[in-house]
């Protein structure tokens, strides 16, 4: 049974990471998007046409589409005035209560998305200005709270470990503390 935990857990991780690098290439789509436009109003007098469609699906993919990997590794932002108070002694019911606030809203959230994909895969929706496509756009919001909602599940289950939360201290330094002395 560890074994399989084991193999489940790391791909959940890949799948994650996946999307995760998904939501890196929409960054560096809208920065692309952004600058070709600029240099467009700049040089040409007029910016690129679909700049305010494109942005908002890369955007919105993005955001979506990072989710299940902050949301596996536990680095998403955290409240935790509440069950720091709670923990010593109620520890396993509030992990509990919030695995199954998370099932509960993400559930919520992956039914609610199916009838709007359907609804525009069905009429082949196009975005107003681009004339983009909509339903492969809106993939990105079932999928990745689909797959949340799967961690969260693992989790409630134990086929995933608990969420350890690390402290700022521990995290790893992105640039070091000391001035380089160049010897």
């Amino acid at each position: 049974m560890a074994q399989f935990r084991h193999h489940y857990a790391r791909g959940l991780d890949r799948l994650a990471l996946a999307l995760a690098l998904c939501a890196s290439l929409c960054m560096v789509a809208i920065v692309g998007l952004v600058t070709t436009s600029v240099i467009m109003r700049r040089f040409a007098g007029t910016p690129l046409h679909i700049t305010e469609d494109v942005v908002g699906l890369l955007l919105t993919a993005m955001l979506f589409l990072g989710l299940p990997l902050v949301t596996l590794r536990a680095q998403h932002v955290r409240v935790s005035i509440v069950s720091n108070a709670l923990e010593p002694r109620y520890g396993g019911a509030v992990h509990v209560a919030a695995m199954l606030v998370g099932l509960v809203f993400f559930g919520w959230i992956f039914i609610k998305a199916l009838p709007w994909l359907e609804f525009a895969w069905k009429r082949s929706l196009r975005t107003e200005t681009a004339r983009l496509l909509l339903y492969p756009w809106m993939a990105a919001l079932p999928l990745s709270v689909g797959l949340t909602w799967v961690i969260f599940a693992s989790r409630l289950t134990g086929l995933l470990e608990r969420e350890r939360y690390v402290s700022l201290s521990k995290l790893p330094k992105v640039a070091s503390d000391t001035p380089d002395t160049g010897g």
